[in-house]
């Protein structure tokens, strides 16, 4: 909209159209962003609720922490996967020879554990990760997709099937902007 030859009267009374047309409909303009891109996820969110189908079926709605970090196509996820606070393994008497129940108790105290780290990409409502780095070696190269919703700008959902081979079922996380 172009106001050089127009009168000041007539520019005023188009600002003052756009201006309540702007305030009135203040989602419109959010609407056209629905379907997610990279910079969307770009933050910090935090973990927070997290809901299973199948055999491992319930969901948690205080899950222990968890952050998942997005950055210029890049993605970090640490996080706690057991169902309550993890308790500390007792320190061994001689660290240089656990005993098997020092290594049982390390064990079950990393266990639940799990990081990553890679790249990201968006296409469509679906999230794909691509690990470069895991805790565990299987998951050093695991690429995932995720069908993703927005609720809002501070708030989505990542819903991820089970792998071929592995049980079928569902996992639904739902992430909280931290930043």
């Amino acid at each position: 909209m172009t106001f050089a030859h127009s009168t000041p009267l007539a520019r005023s009374l188009a600002l003052a159209v756009m201006a309540t047309l702007t305030l009135a409909f203040p989602g419109y303009a959010a609407s056209a962003q629905d379907t997610p891109t990279a910079a969307s996820f770009e933050g910090v969110w935090k973990i927070t609720k997290v809901v299973k189908t199948g055999a491992d079926a319930g969901t948690d709605a205080h899950p222990q922490p968890g952050l998942q970090i997005f950055y210029r196509g890049y993605f970090s996820l640490v996080r706690d996967n057991s169902h309550g606070p993890r308790q500390p393994s007792p320190e061994p008497k001689d660290p240089a020879k656990l005993t098997d129940e020092e290594r049982l108790a390390r064990y079950a105290e990393w266990a639940p554990f799990s990081a990553s780290a890679g790249t990201y990409e968006v296409k469509g409502d679906t999230l794909i990760t691509h690990n470069i780095v895991a805790r565990q070696a299987r998951g050093m190269t695991i690429t995932e997709e995720a069908t993703i919703k927005f609720d809002g700008a501070d708030t989505f959902v990542a819903s991820f099937k089970s792998p071929p081979g592995a049980p079928p079922g569902e996992r639904q996380t739902t992430y909280t902007r931290v930043r």
